[in-house]
């Protein structure tokens, strides 16, 4: 027995393509509430089947005003700019830090070894 909510999965395939499963066929033909939404699936692919491209001019200054908005783009290269400016600060902080763990990982292991 087929339930709604497999029904439901099928029906967009049932409007594209128009053939169905006999279990699929049963189900529609006793449920009126997956009829319904097989009715609002075809108004649906109908409606957008009558739609069309129209074409629009952009209002007047978009251009200019979206022109002026600054890029993300540009945020990401200050960024990159900054930090090749300052590689030598960063590389000796990451330097000092890195040395600061092994001095710490040295002294606690030292300590473990002498009083073992």
């Amino acid at each position: 027995m087929t339930n709604c909510a497999e029904v439901r999965e099928q029906l967009p395939a049932l409007i594209d393509d128009g053939t169905s499963e006999l279990n699929l066929r049963r189900h529609l033909s006793r449920c009126a509430g997956c009829r319904d939404e097989l009715a609002r699936y075809d108004t649906l692919r109908r409606s957008l089947a009558t739609m069309s491209v129209v074409p629009t001019e952009p209002p007047p200054g978009l251009l200019g005003a979206i022109s002026g908005i600054p890029g993300r783009d540009s945020r990401v290269l200050d960024v990159r700019h900054h930090v090749v400016r300052n590689k030598t600060v960063y590389v000796g902080g990451a330097v000092a830090v890195v040395g600061a763990l092994g001095a710490l990982a040295w002294r606690s292991h030292r300590g473990r070894v002498a009083t073992a």
